[in-house]
């Protein structure tokens, strides 16, 4: 969805000001455009994180805008495994859906905080390591969840090769190297400022990502690109 505005804008006091401060700087234009650079990044993720705080968990665009393209490939029959969930709020709104929905993460906090926030018939909780708790238990699952999981691995290759085969499809989403083309500008500057959070491994655009799929064959079948995040619907070949 995108918005039309009248070709005359409004004058923004502030932003003038500004515009015309930055071009008294005694500044080489590389120095200036680095250091707006950082600035911009350092507003964006204040904003994000912010966002946060002002909207409720399940009511948060960021949120809404990965509801409908999970539930789409969703049914009443799916039983459905949620690695990393957190705080449980994908795992819930799968569980609106799913057959069944385990949500699993190995930080027994967020996992008490979900289990407080979250009660459904068929929706349960556990502070697991996934890989023990899937050798160890014989329920079948039909679906991954790996909803900002594989951006923190050291290794998401060898991840993906060890969980895959336990499930039918998965579902992938991490943050979109290509949402923004300030990331290319800070990648060729060598900015320290580029990761989207300081926990991340690999900040993947669209073709290094598919080329780790295809690595693992793991087949895309859907994919979609909003809210600055990578969205996939994947099969498993067997």
């Amino acid at each position: 969805m995108g918005i039309t505005t009248k070709r005359q804008k409004p004058r923004i006091l502030w932003l003038s000001m500004m515009y015309r401060l930055q071009k008294l700087l005694p500044l080489s234009s590389r120095t200036k455009l680095k250091i707006f650079l950082n600035l911009e990044w350092l507003f964006d993720r204040l904003s994000h994180e912010m966002s946060f705080k002002y909207y409720p968990s399940l009511e948060h665009p960021f949120r809404l805008g990965s509801k409908d393209f999970i539930l789409e490939n969703i049914t009443e029959k799916s039983t459905v495994l949620d690695i990393g969930c957190n705080a449980g709020d994908i795992s819930f709104i799968i569980a609106t859906k799913a057959k069944e929905v385990i949500g699993i993460d190995y930080n027994a906090k967020v996992i008490e905080v979900a289990k407080s926030r979250y009660q459904r018939n068929n929706l349960r909780f556990f502070n697991r390591e996934a890989l023990e708790y899937l050798k160890e238990n014989s329920s079948h699952f039909d679906i991954l969840i790996l909803s900002h999981i594989l951006e923190h691995l050291d290794n998401p290759v060898e991840f993906l090769m060890n969980f895959k085969n336990y499930f039918t499809q998965i579902y992938i989403e991490v943050p979109d190297f290509d949402r923004n083309y300030l990331n290319h500008y800070r990648q060729n500057l060598n900015l320290d400022l580029i990761y989207s959070d300081s926990d991340h491994i690999s900040e993947f655009d669209r073709n290094k990502l598919k080329t780790l799929l295809q690595q693992c064959n793991i087949r895309v079948d859907k994919e979609e690109y909003k809210f600055g995040v990578q969205r996939y619907w994947c099969t498993v070949n067997k």
